[in-house]
């Protein structure tokens, strides 16, 4: 009887410790049946069926009530949002229309070969520099974009987006595409 109680007490423990870990962020999320991984220390912060948001400081509502708040760290997110009409040629528009510096605007393959345009960008808007990437997906009606979140008088946005870089590649790369959401 005595194994016994140990052998339940150490079950009941580590479905304790289990369930202390599973409650920070997920490693993956699946929204509009596409999976993404979630890189380590990242956050979900926003899900909606039109809206899903990452970024690598906890900046959503529950987090970011008042500016001290606000993390000290660099912070980069990437919004994905359900467009079923935007394609590239939008965003070349948006990007002229910005006066911005198109650096690269490529046709890229995520997944199992699904068909995206990558185009990345750096201009000035209301005194700040930024550098963005869009990723627009169009047999899915989704766009990517991913980018810095600059804090007041943050002026080293092109280089921070740089530095998270290959992460948002990363992100964008580990998407794998179940059939696509009928609306």
């Amino acid at each position: 009887m005595h194994t016994l109680g140990r052998r339940l007490g150490l079950t009941l423990l580590a479905g304790v410790v289990l369930a202390a870990c599973a409650g920070g962020q997920p490693s993956s999320v699946t929204w509009r049946n596409v999976t993404f991984q979630v890189p380590d220390g990242w956050y979900v912060f926003e899900e909606t069926d039109t809206r899903l948001s990452l970024s690598n400081a906890d900046i959503g509502p529950e987090a970011i009530r008042s500016a001290d708040d606000v993390p000290d760290q660099d912070v980069v997110a990437i919004f994905l949002t359900f467009e079923p009409t935007t394609q590239p040629a939008d965003w070349r528009a948006y990007t002229e229309a910005q006066d911005a510096t198109v650096e690269v605007d490529e046709a890229i393959q995520l997944g199992d070969g699904v068909p995206a345009t990558r185009i990345v960008f750096d201009y000035v808007t209301g005194g700040v520099p930024l550098r963005e990437m869009v990723v627009v997906i169009p047999s899915r009606g989704i766009v990517a974009l991913a980018q810095p979140v600059p804090r007041l008088g943050q002026t080293d946005g092109p280089d921070v987006f740089l530095e998270y870089r290959e992460t948002f590649d990363e992100i964008l790369e580990s998407a794998t595409f179940g059939p696509p959401v009928m609306e």
